[in-house]
């Protein structure tokens, strides 16, 4: 290294505070960090007790604690690489490092003004208070030059342990009445190296703290499993209500081993909690959480999505040969690193198996399910082998509906039975001119029925749909202003999905900075314009983002522009209370983007907007899907029109 350079590199003070001071933004996470140091300290139990009445938080191990050395340049050294100092393994119990880029311990000041260390190393005491109004005065100015920080001795006469590390945390900034209620939850959630079989145990207002008190084991229908016998066998002793188990490969192409599981659950619901939303599959190295939800890093949108939880344990992620891929976030890994492109299309591999079996499963269950009516069941029975592989579908599909009482789940089961019925009606005209007169009447009979009559209604809002497909045709046919689609989408958002959930939350031509005008934005952010947005019952948040027909446009040029939006949206949410929304984007566009036309362009089109969970369709491929779809039912009921020409001659 050049030592006569007439050139300095110096960094201030003022990045720790981007870098520490404002890492995190929840006590669960902020406190992480301590137990994780814990964890580097070979302690064998970490407790953390809430005082509510002090207004404190107290984070007391028992590992190795810190002389005087230790604690000027290490534990004060901001950056200190602990990893190249003293290895990657810890030196008695060869427990693999957590701590990598020396920054975790500023994240106390997240939630705490002062912070008080009490340690003991080999019967040596020390104590300190560190002060955040102290560290931001000691942050260099724009004139000025870097000054050491200096914290408070304290008084070690009170100190009553013989090795091991307390820290206080005070003048806390974060209201503790929900945290001591969740924290045994949300510290479970983030560590995979918590009891007796690890030799690392953890307790909350002395309480400990185990990986049942995940509190989601119990949850889960069916399970996907990845691993080694020991561990898999761990996670199905948790999982007791599982009605399914799949053993899975757990090496990567490259060769990453994996071990984790992932679950989906009977209801959507379930995985909605007061301040989180379980819909993610976490990823965690060297256990403890390296990313947030790699399930929001895969393109696929289906259905089955939004009842999927899991944890994958990897690793390789964090290789002590290789480049660190923690974000500065420290919830997040660097999505563009081969290790996490590995790891992520490993994942978008078995989700493609899970979407499958996830489907043929819930078919099963739904036959189960309506077989409970015995009626039903009889029913079913009488069908021959290819109407019962029809029936098997209707049945799965309902039992996948959003509908979590079982009473009407089951009178949705015996109303389908009827609708059934009247699909299979013209295939059985033959053999109903056979049937003599008495069972010719009662058979007549069973239409005259309010099933009858609501399938017939089915049937005039099916014609009532395929009429607004054909304005939207007629719109973009005549290369209609983008205003004009706008709206007619807006009013008929069923369009976008056959599956479409009623919105809770619809925004037509939407300004950010106006609806969202209690929330710090920048000037850009503010000034984003949203086609339109709606909220799904399931609690995600859809962005469309729509294009003149005859506008064409490129992958990148859309992505920037979503991109700005979705990241104005998140913001705004974030700082509404929602602490991890889920937004989902559907750009619809007139003409097929411009770099399509290259070799597997629309494939790669994918992959770029995937890590963003948006996806492109144009107006003639959504107007196909749905006239398809409702065009298939319409010629399925050409023989049954009795009650639907009854219900269409009332019309005016």
């Amino acid at each position: 290294m050049e030592t006569n350079s007439p050139y300095k590199m110096s960094v201030s003070l003022n990045v720790v505070t981007h870098l520490g001071l404002n890492l995190y933004s929840n006590i669960p996470a902020v406190l992480s960090e301590a137990v994780a140091n814990a964890w580097d300290a070979e302690a064998s139990k970490v407790t953390v007790d809430i005082d509510k009445a002090a207004g404190a938080v107290v984070v007391h191990d028992d590992g190795s604690g810190m002389d005087l050395g230790d604690i000027n340049d290490k534990y004060l050294t901001v950056g200190y690489r602990r990893r190249d100092d003293t290895g990657t393994l810890t030196p008695n119990l060869g427990r693999p490092v957590m701590g990598r880029k020396g920054i975790g311990k500023l994240s106390l000041f997240s939630i705490a003004r002062t912070v008080e260390i009490y340690t003991v190393k080999d019967n040596h005491k020390h104590a300190f208070r560190m002060s955040l109004d102290d560290i931001k005065a000691a942050i260099t100015d724009e004139a000025g030059s870097d000054s050491p920080y200096r914290p408070s001795p304290l008084d070690t006469t009170d100190i009553d342990f013989a090795h091991g590390t307390k820290i206080v945390l005070r003048d806390l900034k974060k209201n503790l009445n929900q945290a001591e209620f969740a924290l045994k939850k949300r510290l479970a959630r983030r560590f995979s190296v918590i009891g007796p079989e690890f030799g690392f145990e953890l307790e909350v207002n002395g309480q400990p703290v185990s990986v049942s008190d995940r509190a989601y084991f119990h949850k889960l229908q069916y399970i996907w499993l990845y691993g080694d016998e020991s561990y898999t066998e761990r996670v199905r002793s948790l999982a007791i209500n599982a009605e399914q188990v799949e053993i899975r490969p757990s090496v990567t192409e490259k060769g990453g081993k994996v071990f984790g599981w992932i679950g989906t659950v009977h209801s959507s619901d379930q995985l909605r909690e007061q301040g989180e939303n379980l819909n993610k599959v976490v990823v965690l190295a060297r256990g403890r959480l390296a990313h947030e939800d790699i399930l929001e890093n895969i393109s696929d949108s289906s259905f089955y999505r939004q009842y999927v939880i899991g944890e994958f344990n990897a690793d390789f992620l964090d290789s002590d040969t290789e480049e660190d891929i923690t974000t500065s976030s420290r919830q997040r890994l660097d999505e563009d690193d081969p290790r996490f492109i590995d790891l992520r299309e490993f994942f978008e591999g078995e989700m493609g198996n899970v979407k499958k079996a996830w489907g043929d499963w819930r078919d099963t269950k739904g036959v189960q399910v309506a077989a409970e009516n015995t009626a039903i069941d009889e029913w079913f029975k009488s069908l021959g082998l290819e109407s019962q592989k029809r029936a098997r579908k209707l049945f799965g599909t309902i039992n996948s509906l959003a509908i979590d009482d079982p009473g009407k789940k089951k009178e949705l089961f015996a109303h389908s039975v009827m609708a059934f019925e009247s699909l299979r009606y013209k295939d059985n005209l033959q053999a109903l001119e056979e049937m003599t007169r008495p069972a010719l009447e009662g058979f007549i009979s069973v239409f005259n029925t309010v099933d009858e009559i609501e399938s017939a209604l089915y049937h005039r809002i099916v014609n009532q749909r395929l009429e607004v497909i054909e304005k939207m045709q007629a719109e973009t046919d005549a290369d209609s202003k983008e205003k004009i689609l706008q709206e007619l989408l807006f009013q008929h958002l069923w369009l976008l999905d056959p599956s479409w959930e009623r919105a809770t939350d619809a925004h037509l031509e939407e300004r950010i900075g106006k609806t969202f005008d209690d929330v710090a934005l920048t000037d850009e952010e503010k000034k984003s314009r949203i086609d339109i947005r709606y909220k799904r019952l399931s609690g995600a948040h859809v962005i469309i983002e729509l294009k003149r027909y005859s506008v064409v446009t490129d992958t990148y040029t859309l992505a920037r522009q979503v991109r700005k939006y979705r990241d104005a949206l998140r913001r705004a949410l974030k700082d509404r209370g929602e602490a991890n929304p889920h937004i989902e984007i559907v750009c619809i566009v007139g003409k097929s983007l411009s770099d399509w036309a290259q070799e597997d362009g629309r494939a790669e089109s994918a992959q770029t907007l995937g890590p963003i969970n948006a996806r492109v369709m144009t107006y003639d491929e959504l107007l196909d899907n749905a006239r398809g779809l409702y065009s298939e039912y319409l010629r399925g009921r050409e023989g049954l029109d009795r009650v639907r020409k009854v219900i269409e001659s009332l019309e005016p």
